[in-house]
C-alpha cells in the first residue's frame, strides 16, 4: 500500500474506494470493509471519515460507522434505488435523484409520500424524470439541513 503523504491525500483515497465499493454493491462499506479495500487499518479509516464528515457528503452514526456518503445512505430508508441490476438506499429524494444523475443511468425509484406513506414511485429514463410530472416536498430551507439532518 501506498502511504499518503498527508491526510489530505488519504481521505481523498479512502472517499474514492468508498465511492467505488459502493457503486460496484449497492452498500456502502463498513469500516472494516473500506479498510480492507484500501490496505488500511480500522484506526485510520475512522480518522479519515471523521475527517471526511466536516464535508457533510460523509456523515457517520453514533458507533463510527457511516450513515451516509451522498447521495447513498448506508442504512434502508423509504428511499430504495434499483440501478444496473444493483439497489441501494438514498436518505431522501433529492439524494435518490442524484444517484442516476451521479452515474448517468436508468433507475426506478421506490419512493413515497412521508405523510401518508402512498406509493409515489419515479423512474429516470435517459436522463428524464417518467413521469414528468409530480410534487417533491422539501419542509426545510437549504441553509437549515445540516441541523437535524435525520429529520431533514
Amino acid at each position: 500500500m501506498p502511504v499518503p503523504r498527508n491526510d489530505k491525500d488519504y481521505d481523498n483515497r479512502l472517499r474514492i474506494a468508498v465511492y467505488r465499493y459502493t457503486i460496484r454493491t449497492g452498500n456502502v462499506p463498513t469500516v472494516a470493509q473500506a479498510a480492507k479495500v484500501i490496505g488500511s487499518t480500522v484506526r485510520q479509516v475512522r480518522s479519515g471519515l471523521l475527517r471526511l464528515s466536516r464535508t457533510h457528503a460523509f456523515m457517520l452514526q453514533a458507533n463510527g460507522e457511516l450513515w451516509r456518503a451522498a447521495p447513498f445512505s448506508a442504512v434502508p430508508t423509504a428511499f430504495p434505488v434499483s440501478f444496473k441490476k444493483r439497489s441501494c438506499y438514498a436518505n431522501c429524494i433529492w439524494d435518490a435523484l442524484g444517484i442516476p444523475a451521479m452515474l448517468g443511468c436508468d433507475a426506478q425509484i421506490g419512493a413515497s409520500c412521508g405523510c401518508c406513506n402512498y406509493e409515489m414511485p419515479v423512474e429516470i429514463r435517459d436522463g428524464r424524470l417518467v413521469p414528468d410530472h409530480g410534487i417533491i416536498h422539501i419542509a426545510v430551507a437549504a441553509s437549515e439541513w445540516y441541523k437535524d439532518v435525520v429529520f431533514t
